[in-house]
């Protein structure tokens, strides 16, 4: 017997990250020694103090009942004192907040929450596939707003057919990008907000990497714009700011209906986040986070220069970006992406993703995350001059 998918995901394009997994394993049972920089997936631990608080709260039988769906009262106070006080936004813990398994469901959620079939997402490219597979999965069509290094891997609003911005529903933006690194400025945001409310577009600004932020230069929150909440809502996440991928914890904030949608479409799908993950997640945004954020922010700045440095060494002329964990490169010439990045496998042991993996605007390019320790970043440099692998 034949099983025949629904049309929602024969429509999605190949997943490039799985396709990676089995290239991996395939590499390792021959004994490989992979320098794994494919996947974003932070090396650093979290503090010990969330670890601890999780340990205690594991302890609580009542901790281990259904949590509350948007979130525990505590939990949203922790995440608007947090706002007010990272990034100056006022954020009503009643209404304003909500609690998500990974702001990634809850970026796909939202598609389900206000995308109808055939409506229009207006996606800066290359993208996080969350930000256009959401949409195909919803039933609309993501629209391409191409970005080139040129223009800083930044949207050019006005260049965008005013027919097209009418039928829009939503933009996704995402600064610090990934997987550019770009990071946005003032004047993008706020052109993007006046953008969105003349044409009457929902607004999602993912700010998942708002603490991973390099050369003093702290990234803006969208609701930082004046006007920006009543169109606007941002998702933050815990993985990158305190090195809790596997948690799976984060949350969006922003205008109240908006964020009643997505509430009232998580309610039907899930039964919120475990309860001990949000207590260590209040830890979390209670202690004294500077020593711990900047460590990590010197950490992941520090691993940021030695590869750079190492890939311009071998003549490729990449800048250092300026946020994310994510450096952007282009493939030497005679290669598309994904040649070049089963060249790199197969002759140096070094993973990464090819650019594909992120929109069709991502042929040309790879992404390689920096999630090895400065020691094996070197090493893979080295590799890559023994193996004769340059940029021309």
């Amino acid at each position: 017997m034949e099983f025949q998918q629904a049309e929602r995901l024969l429509k999605l394009p190949i997943y490039v990250f799985a396709q990676l997994d089995k290239i991996k394993a395939e590499q390792q049972a021959k004994g490989a020694d992979l320098i794994d920089l494919g996947m974003g997936n932070p090396d650093i631990p979290p503090p010990q103090e969330i670890i601890n608080e999780l340990v205690r709260s594991l302890s609580n039988s009542e901790n281990h009942r259904y949590p509350s769906f948007e979130g525990a009262p505590e939990f949203k106070r922790a995440v608007s004192n947090w706002c007010k006080r990272q990034y100056n936004i006022n954020v009503n813990p009643d209404n304003e907040v909500v609690t998500l398994v990974g702001s990634k469901e809850g970026v796909v959620h939202f598609a389900f929450a206000y995308i109808n079939p055939g409506d229009i997402t207006l996606v800066p490219m290359p993208a996080y596939p969350a930000h256009f597979r959401g949409t195909i999965l919803a039933g609309g069509e993501p629209y391409v707003l191409p970005t080139t290094e040129k223009r800083g891997f930044l949207p050019d609003f006005k260049a965008l057919d005013p027919e097209i911005a009418k039928k829009a529903k939503m933009m996704i933006l995402s600064y610090p990008s990934n997987p550019t690194g770009a990071v946005a400025n003032k004047q993008l945001f706020e052109e993007a907000v006046a953008f969105c409310k003349k044409y009457e577009i929902i607004l999602v600004h993912d700010f998942a990497y708002a603490e991973i932020y390099f050369d003093g230069q702290k990234p803006l929150s969208m609701l930082s714009i004046p006007g920006a909440k009543d169109i606007c809502i941002e998702y933050h996440t815990t993985s990158k700011t305190f090195g809790m991928p596997g948690w799976r914890c984060g949350f969006a904030v922003g205008n109240s209906e908006l964020i009643e949608g997505l509430r009232k479409i998580k309610t039907n799908l899930d039964y919120g986040l475990f309860t001990a993950v949000q207590k260590a997640a209040i830890a979390a945004m209670t202690l004294d986070e500077s020593a711990y954020i900047d460590r990590v922010r010197e950490t992941y700045q520090t691993r940021r220069d030695i590869f750079v440095d190492g890939l311009n060494s071998l003549g490729w002329k990449v800048s250092k970006p300026k946020g994310s964990l994510y450096i952007w490169l282009p493939v030497p010439k005679g290669f598309d992406a994904t040649e070049f990045t089963m060249r790199l496998i197969e002759k140096t042991g070094v993973v990464v993703s090819p650019g594909t993996a992120f929109g069709e605007m991502g042929e040309g390019y790879v992404r390689a995350a920096l999630v090895a320790s400065e020691e094996r970043l070197r090493e893979a440099i080295e590799r890559l001059k023994k193996a004769g692998i340059r940029y021309s």
